[in-house]
């Protein structure tokens, strides 16, 4: 049974679909048929109407048979001649409850001009009945009225409506720009949008106190949004900012999260079609509206300039980073492309993606561990990549602190194995990714990512393989990501637990970071560590409480937030630069570049082979002292528990340790 509404009736059709959209159709085409020669006819007769009005009006002074010659002797006139003004714009045809300016300007000129040819006509053909002038204009602002109100009538009634009952939930609009006043327009005019609205709140001090379509833009901006929501009772706020930047909307959400009233926003610019802002365009908040509200546009060109044409491996190719980093390069036309993991699931997934975006043939996966220095270096030698991104490692702060001797092994012996295997093949970049918490690191984490950038400055010294290391912060939405976990403990009801009220993190979208990578590749000359630009940092516990107002939660009442204290190895703050590092503009706006050495690199390479000693013989003890040695100024959370023994301490070369 099939439900179909035409204006106000509603019928229900039986019968098979097919059946049921030719019923449908026929009716439809019967209504349009009854309705275009109804509102043509009224048209005309509203024309003569003003037109008799206006003659009416004016013969007051004139003998009482003038008014009644002139409308008889010139009616025939004046119908043809809204006739043919009718027909010349088709207003007959057009929607009665959504007229528009456009309906009002085309009005204005069919009656202008009607009234003109019907004054020469009369006047030419009629000179005995001295018609006046001002019978013409009467009858224009007659005819005006009269067919404005036929076209606005039902859109007027219809607002009138929709502004004098209640509808639905109460909302505060956050925007008065062009997407906050086609939003708005929008709830007016259509009482099934479930929502209407209360106020307007918007920066802008020249919109205080103005009303738009009903509605009041109230006085104080941002800074007055709780307020204003405890005032008119609102229950939800909709950001209608689609260009905010990602400062504006922590502000905005900063307000929000106060008002603690469920909240949703519209798309990017991009995502909005035609400019017409629908209330099915609103969604709930994501994490990216807080780090960057802008559309990131890749360049495929910059890209292409890289790695097209080249034969480019990417290790740790299932996880978040290397699965965007094979997904930008794929698009940008490698001759081959290398998929490099140790984890089987993540690089089947991943191979069957890039496959499909440029063809199996053009995609080789390589199921392999790089602490086998055997296997990648055989590996390197058989499949000769030209460009290496380095994105494999272990990355959990908690469970390398429970596992120090893994990330020894696999991030650091790891990325040597991998690094001196490009070397030997005569790889012409190779892109070692790194993160904030190899800067002053405090966990085992971080340590291991220092001292593979430390290999990066070493290796990079007069060899032709461009070796580069990228600095980043923590990855929104990334396996592990804090926000993930976030999100996870909101779905199950709670509570979210947060380490500490005063941490902050920097964060970037996955996207972000890659389109970064691909470009600090394409600027590296062999040496550098490459620092993105994250922007302000994000505090931690506001990030629990916008991320539980995204879910339509609000926090600290139906949704508990916990604080669980720093774990092991973790900071309150972090940094993207050490003291001593000074970091230069670049020609990419967002990436700024490290040139320093830190005298630490030197002999690198000589203290991983006597790591690598530790681990293969099982040393974690001894192993640990001895990165105390290596890296004296690591300042990890907890002291060594097994010393190293004094003749191991004597055989080690640590005359760099010091520096």
């Amino acid at each position: 049974m099939a439900t179909l509404s035409i204006g106000h009736t509603t019928r229900e059709v039986s019968g098979s679909p097919e059946h049921q959209g030719f019923l449908i159709r026929r009716i439809w085409n019967a209504a349009e048929r009854v309705r275009t020669p109804l509102v043509l006819g009224a048209e005309i007769m509203l024309g003569a109407v003003s037109y008799t009005l206006a003659v009416w009006a004016l013969a007051e002074n004139r003998v009482s048979s003038w008014d009644s010659e002139v409308v008889s002797a010139t009616l025939g006139i004046v119908v043809l001649a809204r006739l043919a003004a009718a027909l010349s714009v088709r207003l007959y045809r057009r929607s009665l409850r959504y007229a528009s300016l456009a309906e009002l300007i085309s009005i204005i000129k069919v009656a202008t001009a009607s009234s003109i040819g019907m004054c020469a006509l009369i006047w030419w053909r009629f000179p005995e009945l001295k018609v006046p002038a001002a019978v013409f204009v009467v009858d224009w602002a007659f005819l005006l009225l009269f067919w404005g109100g036929l076209h606005f009538g039902a859109r007027v009634l219809k607002t009138q409506q929709a502004v004098s009952r209640s509808r639905g939930k109460r909302v505060v609009i956050v925007g008065a720009g062009d997407a906050g006043m086609s939003l708005l327009k929008e709830l007016a005019l259509d009482p099934s949008s479930g929502c209407s609205p209360v106020a307007v709140v918007d920066e802008d001090p020249q919109k205080w106190g103005h009303t738009m379509y009903g509605v009041p833009v109230v006085s104080g901006g941002i800074a007055r949004l709780t307020a204003e929501v405890a005032k008119t009772r609102a229950e939800e706020i909709l950001i209608c900012i689609p260009g905010a930047s990602g400062t504006q909307m922590r502000e905005i959400l900063r307000a929000c999260r106060e008002a603690a009233i469920p909240v949703r926003t519209l798309p990017s610019i991009a995502g909005l079609v035609g400019g017409r802002v629908l209330p099915r365009d609103l969604r709930r908040p994501r994490i990216e509206d807080l780090l960057q509200r802008q559309e990131i546009r890749l360049d495929v060109e910059a890209t292409r300039k890289v790695v097209g044409g080249k034969v480019v491996l990417v290790t740790g190719a299932g996880g978040s980073i290397g699965s965007e980093l094979c997904r930008q390069i794929a698009d940008a036309g490698p001759r081959r492309l290398l998929l490099l993991d140790k984890s089987e699931n993540s690089l089947f997934y991943v191979n069957l993606e890039a496959s499909e975006r440029m063809g199996a043939a053009g995609v080789k996966p390589l199921l392999i561990d790089l602490t086998n220095r055997d296997r990648a270096a055989e590996m390197m030698r058989s499949e000769r990549p030209e460009i290496v991104f380095h994105a494999a490692a272990h990355k959990h702060v908690g469970l390398l602190e429970l596992h120090p001797q893994e990330a020894i092994r696999n991030n650091v012996i790891g990325t040597r194995n991998i690094a001196e295997a490009a070397l030997e093949t005569g790889a012409s970049r190779f892109v070692n990714i790194s993160t904030d918490k190899a800067v002053n690191p405090r966990n085992y984490m971080g340590l291991s990512k220092k001292l593979t950038e430390l290999c990066m400055q070493e290796l990079a010294q007069n060899h032709r393989t461009r070796f580069m290391n990228v600095r980043f912060g923590n990855v929104a939405g990334s396996t592990g990501s804090v926000l993930r976990i976030f999100w996870d403990q909101i779905q199950k009801g709670g509570p979210i637990k947060v380490t500490d009220p005063r941490a902050t993190r920097y964060f970037m979208s996955t996207r972000e970071a890659v389109n970064l990578i691909l470009r600090a590749a394409a600027l590296g000359r062999g040496g550098e560590t490459f620092v993105f630009d994250m922007g302000e940092p994000l505090n931690i516990y506001d990030l629990a409480k916008t991320m539980a107002l995204f879910a339509g939660h609000t926090p600290d009442k139906d949704l508990p937030i916990e604080f669980t204290g720093l774990g092991d190895g973790e900071k309150i703050t972090e940094e993207l630069w050490e003291d001593w590092e000074h970091p230069a503009p670049t020609d990419c706006d967002r990436i700024l570049v490290v040139n320093g050495v830190c005298p630490l690199s030197h002999g690198i390479l000589r203290h991983v082979s006597a790591m690598e000693e530790f681990v293969r013989r099982g040393e974690g003890g001894p192993l640990l002292a001895y990165l105390r040695h290596v890296v004296p100024d690591f300042g990890h959370n907890q002291p060594f528990i097994v010393n190293m023994p004094p003749t191991q301490a004597a055989a080690a070369p640590l005359s760099w340790g010091a520096a």
